[in-house]
């Protein structure tokens, strides 16, 4: 998958009817398989827009190439190119946009407290919970320091967790994280237990959240995303 990923740009008609604001360009989502992009490959699949891929692979170092700085000077991912030389980036925003592209499919609340919950659960994750995985995972964006890096990862890893704990707290017994119906937000949660996963993390202490990923993973739209990124397998439908 890797190796395709290299070589291959690749274009995808999502199911959905296209919105007519979206006609004429094809939204070009720059990823990197398994990163937070995830949820917004989540967010094409389900509005159900023709959008392309533009793999940057950060194993390889390739957001800090000249070449996507140009595109995001400050080589971060992801970043969904809208219109000819428009780039929109940061998750929250990406969700936000992407929604309300298609509000007849009601992915985010629309105004009210029930917004206002929504983006309090996004920037939490943006600000706080995504920071803490970082300190550890590249701690090199923080500091040039050995000894610096070696302590963030040592104390990162269990910030990390201490916030997915907290996540825990507030979630709800049943449905999803603003009530009943799906939304964006729980595409976003959903990377996050992913990541603690991946890296052998308790999981097991998060049963709501383990509950709620097990909710969103069965989704056809995420199931797409997945399997185009290479973890349709890794990431089955059993949290």
């Amino acid at each position: 998958m890797m190796d395709y990923m290299k070589s291959m740009r690749f274009v995808h008609q999502a199911p959905a009817a296209t919105p007519s604001s979206m006609t004429t360009f094809a939204p070009k989502l720059y990823f990197s398989p398994g990163a937070v992009s995830m949820a917004t490959h989540m967010a094409l699949e389900e509005v159900g827009v023709v959008y392309t891929l533009e793999p940057i692979l950060i194993k390889e170092g390739q957001q800090l190439s000249e070449r996507y700085r140009r595109v995001h000077p400050l080589g971060r991912l992801p970043a969904l190119e809208i219109e000819p030389g428009v780039v929109l980036t940061e998750t929250p925003a990406l969700l936000t946009y992407l929604a309300e592209l298609a509000p007849q499919l009601c992915l985010l609340p629309e105004a009210g407290l029930a917004r206002a919950r929504a983006n309090e659960w996004m920037s939490l994750l943006a600000s706080a919970v995504h920071v803490s995985f970082i300190s550890f995972f590249r701690p090199d964006r923080y500091t040039a320091d050995e000894a610096a890096r070696a302590a963030l990862k040592l104390d990162g890893k269990s910030r990390f967790f201490d916030l997915l704990r907290y996540v825990e707290s507030r979630l709800p017994e049943s449905g999803f994280v603003l009530g009943e119906r799906y939304s964006l937000v729980d595409a976003y949660l959903t990377v996050f237990f992913l990541w603690a996963r991946r890296f052998e993390l308790a999981v097991q202490e998060l049963p709501r959240y383990g509950r709620l990923v097990g909710a969103v993973l069965p989704r056809p739209a995420v199931r797409r995303a997945l399997e185009q990124e290479g973890f349709g397998q890794l990431y089955g439908a059993s949290a």
